[in-house]
């Protein structure tokens, strides 16, 4: 009885230890990196008051403009509780140009995805 129980407890820790590696597991908390080229867009998901840090480095170009919008779209077609609903915001989350590398702090105001976007120019954008 005490083996079978100790191979269960086993086999559930290192299910749950290989399934915390394929989702970012380890203290990662990265939402999104990617690079985006001229009007790429590239979405992630956060939480109303996620205080997230965007950093942004310039791969082609001079400098890009980069913005982070609420994505209702997406955020409607993945919402579990049809009850509640994608609730709208408007108005960038993030609207900002720069040259080189600079990182911004931003506050994620609803539930929901967001939209990244370059213009441009090419850029890696982190957001984590």
């Amino acid at each position: 009885m005490n083996r079978r129980r100790f191979v269960t407890v086993a086999v559930t820790t290192a299910t749950a230890s290989l399934a915390g590696c394929a989702f970012g597991g380890f203290g990662d908390s990265e939402e999104l990196t990617a690079e985006l080229e001229d009007e790429d867009k590239e979405s992630f998901e956060a939480d109303e008051g996620d205080e997230l840090e965007v950093t942004v480095t310039v791969e082609d170009g001079d400098e890009v403009e980069v913005g982070i919008t609420y994505d209702l779209e997406t955020t409607a077609e993945n919402e579990e509780d049809e009850e509640n609903g994608a609730r709208a915001y408007s108005g960038p989350v993030l609207d900002e140009t720069v040259e080189g590398e600079e990182t911004f702090d931003i506050e994620i105001p609803t539930d929901g995805y967001y939209q990244v976007t370059v213009t441009g120019g090419s850029a890696r954008v982190t957001v984590e």
